[in-house]
């Protein structure tokens, strides 16, 4: 009998009803509980180590820590001891308290125990896992609430949380999972939660292959590398099922393997599979291809699961969110996203290959569909759909803005809080087509367009409050900030605010021309009149100053995407396969010639759109590629931490390789850590985004936010 048909019988043994979820698709409300909730707690459940039961493990319940990332976990049971039974078994009864501070998520831990060796064996390496979510509603659900707890719900566990473990490892180290006790941060670890369930089914300890998501009429198909997380999940049982001692496979591969440079080695399974989920490339040790070849040669002749049926390239689990809804009103063609402060996704649909069923889509922070709109304007003259929607940015009021480039061109905002698409407002550009787009830290809308009659490029700024709840556009006048390149007129394709203290605005031209641009001493002025209430340029001396950087950047090629760091900022070179990074003074100046250059076409593919997450990190999508395409790390020096074309079998690759990225477009980290990308392509995924699960350090959303005290390439 398939440890998959052992599971499901043990399981109906139970008369156990399933617990389907223990968090639902949004993020829910962070604590409610004034007073401890307790209450006779009855939780049933089984330990596994691949088709062994583990006898004489110990189990504990955690509620997570809430005084920082990794902060320590409390112990629900107190001094209640459980271990688990000749089957595996295990029945929590008594009294427990759920934690009235921060989110109350819980998880369940199992330690130790003979996975079916010699009696008295007890393999002190083991620590296996699952996330459980909110304690009160595992309280509540106690009666029927069957866990399982083996190496897929284990790697599934560390995929997803690995941000929010513990930093330390070693014997000494208490594994443990925690946040902040900050808004943004109970948000992201919440969401992380979530998606837990998303890659693995904590009752039965199997993976998901596939699952459908309906909401408002709308349909995704959510499709998570399960192979991959079963390749980890029989990686981990080579140790789980051995004795644990300095020869089994625990101490002499997987320890070692796993182990980043310069980090310390982990003793239990549980931080082995959370070092592979932040040391994807396993590439400390031997280095990258020796221990990935390792690694991968645990799994022996008949591991207990069904795993890739190759090698894969790195540890990384990705998950594609396909829109089945007749039409894909949600995911048309994926052309960019956008992050909000809750963790959903806003997604703009390019509609340049052919007809567009919906121009602006929206998915919760776990993939279920809120919204998918063909966007029609205040008088029912241009859709967004028909007048080419291409890039997106989010407010300090969590309104969403679209530039659009076809035909005479609109900048649309969409407002969340409205209750029909009446709300929706474009606002016009003279017959002008509107690209860029970027919010500053005082929640103020840029965007830059260009026409073939005019010699210079036109910033546009809405003022903060400008809202569709209002039909007032409050729109600074045209004014020429300056020619890029001597070329005339230019199309500033994207743009992005600098961290410095003066905020300053940065442009590039994409394909437009090489061009790469400065806006600084950024000046508003106060819209007056109307509507439309219009104003004009400053003409304080020295304000609103353009700077082009052409000469002073040394070799671009169709500059592209921007994202500010900590301290200077990058912008993609998508025809030269690198990323340059622009070191700036406290104020925004940058010193001519002191640019750097990072990666090559061994190690970046047409590198388009730019983020950075919470530790500074730069991510990247490759755009020349279609499925199986790739995402690309570097480290805030520069340094590419993907892994790099070698030119032979399996490590020819690029980047973070995926079946589920199609001409990788948008890119966005959210609260979590998770990485997601926009498929803009017509082949096996379109109507798609894909999400690559825990990569990525939490990420304070919207862009914006992280402006406001300077926060870039920080955690919330």
């Amino acid at each position: 009998m398939s440890k998959h048909l052992v599971k499901s019988a043990l399981i109906a043994l139970t008369t156990l009803a399933t617990l389907t979820t223990m968090i639902g698709c949004g993020i829910g409300q962070l604590s409610t509980a004034t007073e401890p909730l307790s209450g006779t707690l009855v939780v049933q459940g089984l330990v596994h180590g691949g088709q062994q039961a583990v006898t004489g493990a110990t189990i504990q319940l955690w509620a997570v820590g809430s005084t920082g990332y990794g902060s320590a976990a409390s112990k629900l049971l107190g001094s209640h001891v459980v271990t688990t039974d000749s089957n595996g078994s295990f029945s929590i009864t008594g009294d427990y308290t759920c934690p009235t501070s921060g989110n109350g998520l819980v998880y369940i831990t199992s330690t130790g125990g003979n996975p079916g060796l010699a009696p008295g064996t007890n393999n002190s390496a083991i620590v296996m896992a699952s996330a459980l979510g909110s304690c009160a509603t595992l309280l509540a659900n106690a009666a029927t609430t069957y866990v399982y707890i083996d190496e897929v719900t284990t790697a599934a566990t560390a995929i997803a949380l690995a941000q929010y473990f513990t930093p330390t490892f070693g014997a000494t180290s208490t594994d443990s999972f925690g946040a902040p006790n900050t808004t943004q941060a109970q948000v992201g670890i919440t969401n992380a939660f979530a998606t837990v369930n998303n890659l693995v089914n904590t009752t039965t300890g199997n993976a998901i292959t596939t699952n459908t998501l309906t909401n408002a009429g709308f349909t995704i198909t959510v499709t998570p590398e399960s192979a991959k997380l079963y390749t980890i999940a029989d990686i981990l049982a080579a140790c789980v099922n051995s004795d644990g001692t300095s020869t089994s496979p625990c101490q002499t591969i997987l320890f070692p393997d796993v182990t980043p440079t310069g980090g310390v080695q982990p003793t239990d399974t549980l931080q082995a599979a959370v070092d592979m989920a932040l040391n994807p490339t396993s590439s400390g040790g031997s280095g990258y291809a020796a221990n990935m070849a390792a690694l991968y040669g645990l799994q022996g002749g008949t591991p207990p699961y069904t795993g890739a049926a190759s090698q894969p390239t790195d540890w990384t689990i990705g998950i594609n969110y396909a829109d089945s809804t007749a039409g894909a009103p949600v995911l048309t063609q994926p052309a960019d996203l956008a992050v909000d402060a809750s963790g959903n996704i806003w997604v703009v649909n390019d509609a340049s290959a052919g007809t567009s069923n919906g121009a602006l889509g929206e998915l919760g922070p776990t993939g279920t569909p809120l919204l998918g709109t063909t966007f029609p304007n205040e008088t029912g003259a241009t859709t967004l759909a028909a007048a080419g929607p291409r890039t997106a940015a989010i407010d300090l009021g969590g309104n969403v803005w679209i530039a659009s480039t076809a035909g005479s061109g609109y900048t649309y905002e969409y407002s969340p809080g409205i209750s029909s698409p009446t709300g929706e407002i474009p606002y016009a550009h003279l017959s002008k087509a509107p690209w860029g787009l970027a919010v500053d830290q005082n929640g103020n809308t840029y965007t830059a367009m260009e026409s073939s009659t005019v010699t210079a490029t036109e910033i546009y700024e809405f003022p903060a409050g400008v809202g569709a709840t209002s039909s007032v556009i409050n729109q600074e006048g045209e004014f020429a900030v300056g020619i890029f390149g001597g070329e005339g007129a230019i199309r500033p394709e994207y743009m992005a605010f600098d961290n410095s203290s003066s905020h300053n605005l940065w442009m590039t031209s994409g394909s437009a021309l090489t061009s790469v641009g400065q806006l600084s001493d950024i000046t508003l002025c106060t819209p007056s009149g109307g509507p439309p209430a219009v104003c004009t340029e400053s003409t304080t001396s020295g304000a609103n100053t353009y700077t082009s950087e052409n000469s002073s950047v040394g070799t671009t090629s169709v500059p592209s995407g921007l994202a500010a760091g900590p301290n200077g900022m990058w912008f993609a070179n998508r025809g030269g396969n690198t990323i340059t990074y622009l070191p700036l003074a406290a104020n925004g100046t940058y010193t001519a010639s002191t640019q750097a250059i990072y990666g090559s076409v061994a190690t970046l593919g047409a590198p388009t759109y730019l983020v950075v997450d919470g530790n500074a990190n730069v991510w990247t999508t490759d755009n020349a590629q279609t499925s199986p395409g790739s995402i690309e790390e570097l480290n805030g020096l520069g340094s590419v931490v993907s892994p790099s074309s070698a030119g032979t079998t399996p490590f020819n690759v690029l980047g973070y390789s995926h079946v589920g990225i199609g001409t990788g477009a948008g890119i966005a980290v959210d609260p979590s850590g998770n990485v997601w990308v926009a498929n803009n392509t017509t082949g096996t995924s379109s109507a798609s985004v894909f999400e690559l699960v825990g990569a990525a350090a939490p990420t304070i959303t919207p862009i914006a936010a992280s402006l406001v005290g300077s926060k870039v390439g920080t955690k919330p």
